[in-house]
């Protein structure tokens, strides 16, 4: 299940004609995207193509090793502080992984569901989702970026 927010940034990208790429394997096979992994050996086939392959590239926004960091730093700091404030029970892993798992709940989907019921206030945070579902991979011993979760 998509949350709304996922079904907004899939729609912009694809008007954007973007190439989407996530982690999230709900949200991948619903956008046709694919993974970071697969972004970059696409980008490095593609530099080796024609000039017309080359201009396609040229439209992508380009960001620079600083904005990088502060993008990467900023993203670990909110899973940091998420990683330390939301608790789960052991039922709740179990409601989480049967909405992960057999419903197909993006990261989203499961942070907006969490927060509803927990009066969380981080709403569809995706960031919030990967700890609620790490979380409760870990209370079912599995890991939350693998088959079945992701």
């Amino acid at each position: 299940m998509l949350d709304p927010n996922d079904e907004q940034i899939i729609k912009d990208a694809a008007n954007a004609e973007a190439v989407f790429v996530t982690w999230d394997r709900v949200v991948r096979e619903a956008a046709g995207g694919i993974t970071p992994y697969e972004a970059m050996d696409a980008a490095k086939a593609e530099t080796a193509g024609t000039s017309q392959d080359t201009r396609e590239l040229d439209r992508l926004l380009t960001l620079s090793p600083r904005d990088l960091t502060i993008l990467s730093n900023d993203a670990n700091k909110t899973y940091e502080h998420f990683r330390q404030r939301i608790t789960i029970s052991e039922e709740a892993a179990s409601l989480i992984r049967v909405l992960r798992v057999d419903k197909d709940y993006s990261w989203r989907a499961v942070a907006r569901f969490c927060s509803t019921i927990w009066r969380g206030g981080w709403e569809a945070n995706q960031l919030a989702g990967m700890v609620i579902c790490e979380k409760a991979a870990k209370m079912c011993e599995e890991d939350f970026m693998e088959p079945p979760w992701n």
